[in-house]
């Protein structure tokens, strides 16, 4: 390559590197100014679109306004006649089902059976009275005093005496108690 080739080309080199300082120079405010404009420019065009979403939101308003009240005076009175049926087979049967679960799971207390003080006097005079006669029938027959026996403590023999004693005659004449027994090996018949 000649010298006055290169000499070109090292100049031309030069001039781009200032040309795109240049050019740099020049993008900062042009973009910068475009982003104004843009901005300028957005705002008004999302003020319009705005406005014609609403339009359009007015104008569906407007259109369905007709479907809705044709669809609610349709479905009202099917509303009335399902509350009617509901209430009229349904909810007796709800209602009783919900009774028998309450009356199935209600805790009742266990009542209390108190024993009144007239029974419980009475009860007690009946036991002073019956130990009361026991303690007295022990000691007439420990003492021997009792019915069947003498004066003495002895049993009596006599017919009138084992009569009187209320004593039960078991087949054996009066006269054969207390005499000794032939299977008994000399012992008394007890009765």
């Amino acid at each position: 390559m000649s010298p006055l080739t290169r000499k070109q080309s090292i100049t031309y080199t030069s001039n781009l590197g200032g040309q795109a300082k240049n050019m740099a120079a020049q993008a900062v405010p042009a973009a910068r100014n475009a982003g104004a404009l843009a901005t300028q420019q957005a705002a008004p065009l999302a003020r319009n679109v705005a406005a014609a979403v609403q339009q359009g939101a007015d104008s569906a308003v407007a259109w369905a306004t007709p479907y809705v009240g044709a669809a609610r005076h349709w479905a009202a009175p099917r509303l009335e006649q399902s509350a009617t049926a509901l209430t009229e087979n349904y909810a007796p049967k709800i209602s009783d089902a919900l009774k028998a679960a309450a009356q199935r799971i209600d805790y009742v207390e266990p009542k209390r059976h108190r024993i009144g003080k007239a029974t419980i006097l009475a009860g007690s005079a009946l036991l002073t009275a019956v130990g009361a006669a026991a303690a007295a029938f022990s000691l007439r027959h420990r003492n021997g005093n009792g019915p069947g026996y003498t004066a003495d403590g002895q049993v009596a023999t006599s017919p009138d005496a084992a009569t009187s004693a209320g004593s039960i005659n078991d087949g054996y004449g009066p006269d054969d108690r207390g005499k000794p027994d032939a299977e008994g090996n000399g012992h008394q018949t007890i009765v």
